[in-house]
């Protein structure tokens, strides 16, 4: 019996955690980094078969991995995200996998060109560098997802844009990769289950200028298009995430890890939010 190790249950990892107890998996553990907030999301799937555990990525002798555990990692990194993968690697040295998440915030600004896991990293945001230097820790048998915008229920411009509070950063013109959170799983899980290792891009087919995107989901929702505003008036931090101008080419993704896509196309996903 294999254990899964999700180390952070946030949107991503509780999602995991869902599928896993769905096809069946006898041994799941979930962590978070306060035991309260642990024990409410093991209680939330009322099986057996999930176990809670409060873990802190800055303090390694928390984190207790049964040996051949697929690891997986969607916790955010903290102050010293470097030293926090190092901790992590070293305790999870008899696991049988380790999935890291990342993001493609670890890439430049690429002014629309496609990226691929060659493209040069570069991080212009907090978040990016600090994903970064997290990857810079992480052994030759890991492999690192880098995943583009996590959308999915509870989370996307589908709310923002219905309630008038969605703002376009600049002139809508950069494009922005997605992804949805069911193929993100789904991806997560191939990765571990299989041996391909190193960086691989996670996105779907068809990344686009956010200024389409949010015109259009207006539009289906019957709202008024969003408005634009300076990047300068913004936190950099989301400025630098949103006009970096990449598109994430998921070639990898799809050929080595064999993942097939629930939502190809931006569209897909805005079909099934706005019927919701």
């Amino acid at each position: 019996m294999t254990t899964w190790f999700i180390l952070g249950a946030g949107y991503t990892g509780s999602r995991l955690a869902d599928r896993l107890v769905r096809e069946g998996h006898e041994d799941i553990v979930v962590t978070r980094r306060r035991a309260g907030d642990a024990a409410g999301v093991a209680a939330s799937y009322a099986s057996p078969h999930v176990r809670a555990l409060a873990c802190d990525l800055g303090e390694p002798s928390t984190i207790v991995i049964p040996d051949g555990a697929i690891v997986v990692c969607t916790a955010p990194p903290g102050a010293n995200p470097r030293a926090e993968i190092l901790g992590l690697v070293d305790q999870a040295r008899h696991a049988q996998r380790l999935v890291y998440v990342s993001s493609t915030g670890v890439y430049g600004p690429a002014h629309g060109a496609w990226v691929d896991e060659t493209f040069p990293v570069a991080p212009i945001t907090s978040s990016g560098r600090a994903r970064a230097a997290a990857e810079s820790a992480l052994p030759s048998s890991a492999i690192s997802l880098r995943v583009a915008g996590i959308h999915g229920p509870g989370r996307g411009l589908v709310d923002r844009i219905r309630t008038g509070a969605y703002r376009i950063i600049g002139d809508g013109s950069a494009h922005v990769s997605r992804i949805h959170v069911d193929d993100l799983v789904e991806a997560i899980v191939r990765a571990g289950l299989s041996d391909v290792r190193g960086p691989v891009n996670i996105a779907d087919d068809d990344p686009a200028p956010i200024g389409e995107v949010a015109d259009e989901l207006a539009r289906r929702l019957g709202k008024p298009a969003p408005p634009r505003v300076d990047p300068a008036s913004v936190d950099p931090e989301i400025a630098g995430m949103l006009t970096a101008d990449r598109r994430i080419l998921n070639t990898r993704m799809k050929t080595e890890l064999g993942v097939v896509l629930r939502y190809p196309s931006w569209r897909d996903a805005i079909d099934a939010a706005a019927s919701a």
